[in-house]
């Protein structure tokens, strides 16, 4: 199950690198549309967290929940950035973006360790 949400903390992770980069050349995607981003990324948060219950031991694929929780609400704020008009801070995406990519590293060694 862990090699099935590797898979789709890729996809959830390539979504958002393709929004982020539209956004920043200044031709963001409707809003609708980029919560789809945010909502398959809870979903991925939701199922970790189901993994992690069955499998507690497994510490890099706890720690990748936490850090996807704090991705979450980085994710959060954007959103309200979006919702309000406002041009993306581009600290506050590359933060977004590092925190991912943090827990995309996590899990891979989780995965490597089961």
């Amino acid at each position: 199950m862990l090699l099935v949400l590797l898979i789709l903390v890729v996809g959830v992770m390539l979504a958002g690198a393709t929004l982020a980069g539209l956004a920043m050349r200044g031709r963001a995607v409707p809003l609708p549309v980029s919560s789809l981003h945010g909502i398959a990324g809870i979903v991925v948060i939701v199922l970790l967290i189901i993994h992690d219950l069955h499998f507690p031991h497994n510490i890099p694929a706890n720690a990748a929940a936490a850090v996807l929780i704090l991705t979450a609400t980085g994710g959060l704020l954007l959103f309200g950035f979006r919702a309000g008009h406002q041009r993306l801070p581009g600290l506050m995406v590359s933060l977004h973006a590092g925190f991912a990519v943090a827990a995309l590293t996590l899990m891979i060694i989780g995965y490597l360790h089961s």
